[in-house]
Formats: C-alpha cells, structure tokens, sequence
C-alpha cells in the first residue's frame, strides 16, 4: 500500500468513520454543495497524488498537483477529517466524491484502499475550476 504518508492510527479512525457513514452508498449525505464566484476554468494533468497530513492543521488529506500550459501548477487539497466528527464525516464525502468523479475506484468501504487507488490519477487528464468565495479558493476536477 502506498499509505505511508498518513498516520496509520488516522488512517484507522477515518476507516471507522467511513464505515458508520454508510461507506461508498452514502456519501452524497454528507456532501455539501454551496456556490463560488468563477475564477477560470483551466485543462490540465494530474502531475502528482501525495497522502499525508497537511502542514497546517496535522490532519490527513490527499493532495492532488495539477501542471496546466506554461508550466504552472494548482493544487487540490482533499482533506480526509475535519474539526469534529461532523466535519469528518463531510471531508470524507467530499474527497471520496471527487476521487470517484475523477474515475478512481472507490468500491471498497476503506478509506486505505481508496486512497491507494488516488495514486491511478498521475497522467489523468483533467479539467479544473477555480472559484473564490470569501477569500476561499475552491479548486474542482473533473475528467477532461
């Protein structure tokens, strides 16, 4: 398994979560959808997928690196947790959706797995839109 950025303790909690959730069949529950003001849209590759725990809060995420023409690069962030179970429920709806829209397989009800199966993305082409919404940069993916 390619896991070996997340802490494996983490990795087992967001396993749990997953699990109570409903797995796969469930996460369009905890999915929020909410609108931003367009930045651009932008085709490129998925350059490079990474799990490990972000900088800033510690908590796991999958970071997706996405090169697009003149050699410029955006990343998307997919957090795995939140602040509290609510909010972990919800990053782990929004990450397994947007992995599933970009093709991976997320079939299985653990979250290890799925994120090995993020790594099948390099060399993905994809389009990206940028949104800002009070000064939060929204990045989204979908197959090109």
């Amino acid at each position: 398994m390619a896991n070996n950025g997340i802490d494996k303790e983490d990795l087992s909690e967001l396993n749990a979560i997953f699990k109570e959730m409903g797995g796969v069949d469930k996460i369009e529950d905890y999915t929020n959808n909410f609108e931003n003001l367009a930045d651009g849209e932008y085709i490129g590759e998925i350059e490079k997928v990474e799990a490990k725990n972000s900088k800033n809060s510690g908590k796991p995420m999958i970071s997706i690196t996405v090169a697009v023409e003149g050699g410029k690069k955006e990343f998307r962030h997919l957090m795995l947790a939140g602040e509290n179970l609510e909010k972990t429920r919800s990053a782990i709806a929004r990450t397994v959706s947007q992995l599933k829209e970009l093709g991976v397989d997320v079939s299985s009800n653990d979250i290890a797995v799925i994120t090995d199966n993020a790594y099948s993305l390099v060399g993905t082409k994809v389009n990206m839109e940028i949104k800002t919404n009070n000064n939060f940069r929204n990045v989204w993916l979908t197959l090109a």
